[in-house]
């Protein structure tokens, strides 16, 4: 039986369209699963991704130079695992 953590992050006044849970999964993984979900998603929408990858913070600044959507919100927990919560909107 896997136990999920209990996920506290910071909240902010984004009204989310979708929340993605890559949590347990490597790159590039969380990063096509945004972009797939970005494609159904219309133009102001707000994704919510969650990700325990260490290096996804990196991957997504990386995938969003070179994409018209905007990281418009970052934060982590302090448990352990750790998860990293983006909010991308779509551009």
């Amino acid at each position: 039986m896997t136990v999920k953590p209990t996920i506290k992050l910071m909240k902010d006044q984004f009204e989310l369209a979708q929340t993605l849970d890559t949590c347990g999964l490597r790159c590039p993984i969380p990063l096509l699963k945004a972009k797939q979900a970005l494609k159904s998603m219309r133009k102001g929408e707000y994704l919510e991704v969650l990700s325990t990858d260490p290096a996804a913070k990196g991957d997504f600044d990386a995938m969003l130079k070179h994409l018209p959507h905007e990281l418009v919100s970052y934060s982590f927990n302090d448990a352990s695992p750790r998860v990293d919560r983006f909010v991308i909107c779509k551009g």
